[in-house]
């Protein structure tokens, strides 16, 4: 009898050994989230929960991975749960950015501003600040767009997503000279950040030094083979030089990696213009409109229709 009990105890001690805290499986969720095992994490922060149900982190946390994982009505779900338990600012930023994602501007925009209205602290409120900036840049209203980057960058002046977002912006609303400066500065801050050297490219593009675009934009592509928008700059870069055999190429490389790029629909319809494929030219002018290139880049393909698809 006594050899019974004994074993007995000795099995529930280990179990209770075993047993994991809520803290180890959000710490596991954390280790597979960084490794881009996103459904495994989520099944660790579900057991987490099981635990502790109210933890605001975790809820962040499960939210952030729906995301993650495209499951963008889970992720608002979890969000607006958390909002109604704790209404902190994350979970407004979280929110606002689903919306985002998803086409909602008005909605994202809402989310931001109670996120930035409601900051804990300067990080939070840049990052909102930051975040409510793109979702204006994407309903065209560039002026507000740059007044919550000047906000950001009083905050953070070394963030590279509000540097980049300047440079971005700041020639949509008669700055351009300033645009040069933030792009610089942010790979003053971190010299392998690729996208300063696209957004770099974009502004010598502009300037029609397309030369000099070119040398940028194979900079982001050194860095990263695959970045679609790479390749569909640098091809109307080549397209200005008249190198219409590299602009293709690289304009085909561009839609087999990122196939509803509208702006790519519109350099690939002018390349087949100079080549005298009027036909092909308008069919991709008309995909350039379904994949919305008007709404964000204005009237330009609108009236290439008009003068060559008649």
């Amino acid at each position: 009898m006594k050899l019974t009990i004994l074993s007995l105890l000795l099995f529930l001690n280990f179990n209770f050994i075993v047993a994991q805290t809520a803290e180890e499986y959000n710490l596991q969720s954390i280790e597979k989230a960084n490794e881009g095992k996103y459904s495994a994490a989520l099944k660790d922060i579900d057991k987490a929960l099981e635990i502790d149900s109210l933890n605001i982190e975790y809820l962040i946390s499960k939210a952030y991975l729906h995301y993650d994982l495209k499951e963008f009505q889970e992720s608002y779900n979890v969000f607006s749960h958390v909002i109604f338990l704790d209404g902190n600012s994350v979970s407004y930023n979280g929110r606002g950015m689903v919306m985002e994602t998803v086409g909602e501007m008005e909605m994202a925009i809402e989310d931001y501003s109670m996120a930035i209205d409601n900051a804990e602290n300067d990080t939070i409120r840049a990052s909102a600040l930051s975040n409510r900036a793109a979702s204006y840049s994407k309903i065209r209203n560039f002026n507000l767009a740059y007044e919550d980057l000047i906000k950001a960058y009083s905050i953070d002046s070394t963030s590279l997503s509000v540097l980049t977002n300047l440079g971005a912006i700041c020639d949509e609303i008669g700055k351009g000279d300033e645009t040069l400066k933030y792009l610089l500065k942010a790979l003053e801050v971190d010299p392998d950040f690729y996208p300063a050297y696209g957004n770099i490219g974009y502004k010598y593009q502009e300037m029609g030094q397309h030369e000099m675009a070119i040398k940028y934009y194979d900079k982001v592509l050194e860095f990263n083979p695959e970045e679609p928008l790479g390749y569909s700059n640098r091809s109307f870069n080549y397209y200005k030089l008249g190198d219409f055999k590299q602009a293709m190429k690289d304009i085909d490389k561009s839609l087999k990696l990122y196939p509803s790029n509208s702006y790519a629909y519109r350099v690939k319809a002018l390349i087949l213009l100079k080549d005298g494929k009027t036909e092909k030219a308008c069919e991709n002018l008309q995909i350039a409109i379904e994949y919305g290139f008007t709404e964000r880049f204005g009237n330009e393909v609108l009236s290439l229709q008009r003068e060559f698809c008649k």
